[in-house]
């Protein structure tokens, strides 16, 4: 892999407030949900999003959905985007090295080391900033990126993440094959100290569900519109969901008789969720202070590999990022 610059985010001469930065994150996520057509099945969904230990209060949501009914909960439990001093700060599991800039600007808990696998794109950035990382002419549109486009694009899709509710040590499914929008999904999702569980699309269904299902992911991130059509008749009654997101395609591709209670987020969406939040958090004083910091370690669990399944079902490996850069060292 080979990949250009990126004008880095730089905090704002004054800061912004920290109720205005999750008043942004949840005006684009109205913006997002209130652009489909059919709010029936956010109503069953859209609980993870507001509860005490997820993300945001419903106030400008329900003042974009009227339509919807939205479940107010006590705050004094909320860990994540919340103002008052009363409240637990958010907990950011971090790459120590790629996300460097981003923490308190003591530094005390950043690394020059490599302890998470996503911290490599930081060297490469630095290294090889301008020279194409990845080409992938296959999807449309086509893609090509530098090693410091590719730096932020995982930088973003890991804030995505974090603003859809997901925690860290939590499984999520990535369904999908090779692409430049698989490896920023596979990187992101590390990122953030959550867990990965990797399958390719040819796999059969029934081998997709004993996956998901015993890895006890929370959401599922999916190839394309046609794939998601192909395992949602047997998904939609057999596992529990929290989002879904598309990598490639249109959600006006899914099948309109397969309906899913989870909310469904393009890869543009959370790009753009991660970008927004994460300049907010970078020029707010209040919202980096507001946040506990816990580095990922070289041995926490980066991803869950399973077996081929010829002789039964499937096995998962549970591999360290440890395991994985003793791989990449021995090629840097």
């Amino acid at each position: 892999m080979l990949g250009t610059s990126i004008n880095p985010i730089k905090p704002s001469s004054s800061s912004a407030s920290w109720n205005c930065y999750y008043c942004s994150c949840e005006t684009r996520m109205a913006t997002l949900l209130s652009s489909t057509s059919s709010f029936d099945y956010y109503n069953h969904s859209l609980h993870f999003l507001f509860s005490p230990s997820k993300l945001h209060c419903p106030r400008i949501l329900a003042s974009k959905l009227p339509g919807l009914r939205f479940p107010v909960f006590s705050p004094s439990k909320s860990r994540v985007f919340c103002e008052s001093k009363t409240q637990e700060g958010q907990i950011r599991r971090c790459s120590p090295l790629l996300e460097k800039a981003s923490l308190p600007s003591n530094g005390a808990l950043a690394s020059d080391e490599w302890k998470a696998v996503p911290d490599i794109w930081r060297s490469s950035a630095e290294k090889h900033g301008d020279r194409v990382a990845v080409v992938d002419p296959y999807h449309d549109p086509p893609s090509t990126m530098t090693y410091k486009q590719l730096e932020q694009e995982i930088l973003d899709f890991t804030e995505g993440l974090r603003v859809i509710g997901v925690n860290p040590e939590e499984k999520v499914a990535l369904f999908a094959d090779n692409s430049c929008r698989w490896l920023a999904a596979d990187q992101g999702i590390m990122a953030m100290g959550a867990i990965n569980v990797v399958r390719g699309s040819r796999s059969a269904v029934e081998e997709l569900l004993h996956i998901y299902n015993h890895s006890e992911s929370v959401g599922l991130v999916v190839d394309n519109p046609e794939f998601f059509n192909r395992l949602a008749g047997t998904f939609s009654s057999k596992v529990t969901m929290r989002f879904i997101v598309l990598l490639w395609g249109e959600k006006a591709c899914l099948s309109s008789g397969e309906t899913h209670s989870a909310p469904i987020f393009s890869y543009k969406e959370i790009i753009e969720l991660g970008r927004e939040s994460r300049v907010a958090h970078i020029n707010s004083h209040d919202a980096r202070q507001g946040c506990k910091y816990e580095m990922i370690g070289s041995d926490d669990i980066a991803t869950i590999v399973y077996t081929s399944g010829t002789t039964g079902n499937p096995k998962g490996v549970m591999l360290t990022h440890k395991n994985l850069l003793h791989q990449v060292t021995d090629y840097y």
